[in-house]
C-alpha cells in the first residue's frame, strides 16, 4: 500500500479535520506560519490521538510565499524518499498548481486540493498505469470502509466518481476487473461485493 503526505497550508486553511486519517497511511504535515500561535485545542488533541501520524512544522521567518517555500523543500525531500508515495497539497493557493502539473510529467502522484476532505479524490490521468489507478481507488475504498459499494452497478459509479471522470470510459470495466483479479473483492453467494482489504 502506497503511503499518503500530506502538507497542509496552514496559513492558508485552517479548517482541518484529521477523523478520516486515522489509522491509515496517512501522515501530515502542518506548516503554520512564524506569528501563528493559536491553534483549536481540538485539533492538538486530534493530533495527538494520531501520534506518529502528524507533525507539526512553524517555519522560519515571514515573508511573501515563505511558507509555500518550506511546504515546496518538504515536497522535495519527501519525492526523493519515497518517489511512489501519493502527495497532497492542502492549500487554496493556485500557485502550486505549476508545481504538481510538473510533479505529475514526472510520474510522481500529487494533487492540490483547497479542503482535507477531498485529497481522497482523484482527477484521472491517462498516463497512470491501472495498477496505479487500482491503488488510488483502494486507498479511497479504505478510508469508506463504512459505505463501501455492494454491487457491480454502485462500485462502478463509485469508481468512475473518484476518478473525476464524466463519462463511462473502458478504464471504470479495467478497475473493476483488475481488482477480481488480484483478489480484492469477490462475489459472495448472494452476489453481493466482499472485500478483502
Amino acid at each position: 500500500m502506497r503511503n499518503n503526505y500530506v502538507m497542509v497550508d496552514y496559513e492558508n486553511v485552517q479548517n482541518i479535520d484529521l477523523n478520516c486519517l486515522k489509522d491509515k497511511n496517512f501522515y501530515i504535515k502542518i506548516f503554520i506560519g512564524t506569528n501563528q500561535t493559536k491553534i483549536p485545542i481540538d485539533l492538538v488533541l486530534k493530533s495527538q490521538e494520531l501520534s506518529g501520524q502528524v507533525e507539526w512544522i512553524q517555519i522560519n521567518g515571514s515573508g511573501k510565499n515563505a511558507l509555500d517555500f518550506h511546504i515546496t523543500f518538504m515536497l522535495g525531500r519527501l519525492t526523493e524518499r519515497d518517489p511512489t508515495a501519493v502527495f497532497h497539497i492542502i492549500s487554496k493557493d493556485t500557485g502550486f498548481d505549476p508545481l504538481v502539473s510538473y510533479l505529475k510529467s514526472q510520474k510522481l502522484l500529487c494533487k492540490r486540493s483547497d479542503d482535507l476532505s477531498l485529497i481522497t479524490s482523484l482527477i484521472w490521468d491517462e498516463k497512470l498505469s491501472l495498477e496505479d489507478t487500482c491503488n488510488i481507488i483502494i486507498q479511497k475504498l479504505i478510508l469508506n470502509d463504512k459505505s463501501r459499494p455492494r454491487s457491480e452497478t454502485t462500485l462502478k459509479n463509485y469508481i468512475k466518481s473518484h476518478l473525476g471522470l464524466k463519462e463511462a470510459l473502458p478504464v471504470i470495466d479495467e478497475v473493476y476487473q483488475k481488482l477480481f483479479d488480484i483478489k480484492k473483492i469477490k462475489l459472495n453467494s448472494a452476489k453481493k461485493i466482499e472485500y478483502n482489504f
